[in-house]
This record gives C-alpha cells, sequence and structure tokens, in this order.
C-alpha cells in the first residue's frame, strides 16, 4: 500500500487521536478550574491562569474538531468514490455474465444442433445400407442434399456464436464453436464425396 492510499486513513486516525487528547484536557482543566478555591490572592491568580488554560483549550479543542470534520470529509469522499467504482464494476460483472449466459445458451443449441446431425446421418447410413442398388439414387441423394443444407446452417451458427465470443473476450467458448464449425464442415464434404457416388453416371 502507497503513503498516498495511507495518508487519509492516517490523518483520521490522528485528528481523532488528538480531539481525545486534548478534550481530556480540557475536561481536567475545567474540572481543576471547578474545584479551585477562591479565598486568596495567590488563589485567585491560579484559578485565572486556569481560565486562560481552558479558553485556550477550548480554541485548540475547534481547531481539532474541525480537523476531525475535514479527515472524516475525506474518508467520506474516497468511499463514494470506491462505491462508484465497485457499482460501474458490477455493472460490467452483470453484463458480461449475461453474455456468457447467451453464449453458453447459443453453444448448448449448437450442441443440440450437432446431435440432430448425427441422428440423421445414422438415420441416412442405415437407409444407404437397406436400399437396393437400384433405389440408391434419387431418393438418397435428396435427403442426402437436405442434410447437407442443414449442416451448413449449424456450420454458420457456429461460426457467428464464434465470433461473438472472440469479439467478447470468451476465446474459450469461440475455439470450442470453432471446433464444433469444423467437425460439421468436415462432415459435410464427406457427404459431398458421397453424393457424388450416388448421382446417376
Amino acid at each position: 500500500m502507497s503513503k498516498r492510499d495511507k495518508a487519509p486513513s492516517s490523518q483520521l486516525v490522528a485528528a481523532a487521536e488528538a480531539l481525545e487528547t486534548q478534550l481530556a484536557r480540557f475536561e481536567s482543566l475545567a474540572e481543576q478550574l471547578r474545584k479551585a478555591p477562591l479565598n486568596s490572592e495567590k488563589a485567585l491568580e491560579r484559578a485565572s491562569k486556569l481560565l486562560r488554560d481552558v479558553a485556550e483549550m477550548d480554541q485548540q479543542l475547534n481547531a481539532s474538531v474541525g480537523a476531525l470534520v475535514t479527515a472524516v470529509t475525506a474518508a467520506r469522499d474516497r468511499q463514494h468514490t470506491q462505491a462508484e467504482a465497485v457499482n460501474a464494476r458490477a455493472q460490467e460483472l452483470q453484463e458480461r455474465a449475461d453474455t456468457f449466459k447467451t453464449l453458453l445458451e447459443r453453444y448448448g443449441a449448437l450442441g443440440t444442433s450437432a446431435a440432430e446431425l448425427n441422428q440423421r446421418m445414422q438415420e441416412f447410413a442405415a437407409r444407404r445400407a437397406q436400399a437396393q442398388p437400384g433405389e440408391q439414387s434419387a431418393e438418397l441423394t435428396g435427403s442426402l442434399d437436405a442434410l447437407a443444407e442443414r449442416m451448413g446452417q449449424v456450420a454458420e451458427e457456429a461460426e457467428a456464436v464464434t465470433r461473438l465470443a472472440e469479439e467478447k473476450d470468451f476465446n474459450d467458448v469461440g475455439q470450442q464453436a470453432d471446433s464444433l464449425r469444423q467437425q460439421i464442415l468436415s462432415a459435410r464434404n464427406k457427404l459431398n464425396l458421397l453424393r457424388k457416388g450416388l448421382s446417376p453416371s
């Protein structure tokens, strides 16, 4: 912690301690003055000196109270500044949390879409295996085209999630979305090769 950070706190403590010390001294002098005898010239002189001392201490007390008020004001201003910084950070945290939640929701939807694509690919493979040689062209090609189109849509959404994640500095989510995009594009390329094999010669 720097001297600058310590200064306001030290000023507050010093001002409070000074006031406490002076207040105790003021009370002691006031008590002495209250009990001082007034029955001789010497006693009157002593009481007069005590009165002057009390008046002087009262002035010092007023100055110390002012110093303490100044220190308290400075402490309050520091607290206000820090509170504003905390509030700004809390707002930023909420915004970041909302963005992350949106990214996770979109990435979760990508996972659901990828599972759907995987299921459709399995169904396609089963139909292809069961189809007779003459039946493999038109119907299977249509299903394959629809599947490839859906893969393209999911890949585009994965790319959009990747861009948003990188823009918002959530690189881990971006990397996961991009990895999924690449897997989908690789699978679509294989489907395109398969389609060429199904096309009529």
